[in-house]
């Protein structure tokens, strides 16, 4: 017995001995575990930069998805409560009149109804033409490409049954 307590006090002995000579750390310890953390931080910002970017590219993308679609369904519900003998497209197709008087038009990058409520923003382009033949209306909007990486082109064709 007596065996074992003096081999556990010489194991306490030098574990004491041995912390006690522990000086810290030194300074190339310290460079290198600075150099480490700075890798890993500057990955860890770039792929929230990245997320960031991408969170704010969609988000973009689906308010003016909304804003297009919300604008198409107003355009044809005006629309579709007039014949087709009183609505009439502009020369240059940028404008739909219905009973001669202008009821959406785009102006700069706005697509703006007739009482000068905005519909849509960062429209890149507004057309619409009329069919005789088949007595519909086909409207086209082209979105701006500032955030997205490719402009996105929304249709919508309205047929008169009157």
């Amino acid at each position: 017995m007596q065996k074992w307590k003096r081999g556990c006090r010489s194991v306490q002995k030098n574990l004491k001995n041995s912390l006690r000579n522990e000086s810290g750390m030194t300074l190339v310890e310290l460079l290198a575990s600075i150099a480490l953390l700075s890798v890993v931080l500057s990955l860890v910002g770039a792929v929230h930069l990245f997320g960031q970017r991408q969170y704010l590219a969609q988000s973009y993308s689906a308010g003016q998805s909304n804003d297009f679609a919300y604008t198409l369904s107003v355009i044809s519900r005006e629309v579709r409560k007039t014949s087709f003998a009183d609505v009439t497209v502009s020369e240059s197709g940028d404008a739909l009149l219905i009973g001669g008087a202008e009821a959406f038009s785009q102006q700069g990058e706005q697509l703006v109804k007739n009482d000068g409520q905005v519909l849509a923003e960062d429209v890149e382009d507004f057309v619409a033409t009329a069919d005789a033949e088949t007595k519909s209306i086909t409207i086209a909007l082209k979105s701006m490409s500032e955030m997205n990486s490719k402009p996105k082109e929304y249709q919508t064709t309205i047929y008169f049954r009157r």
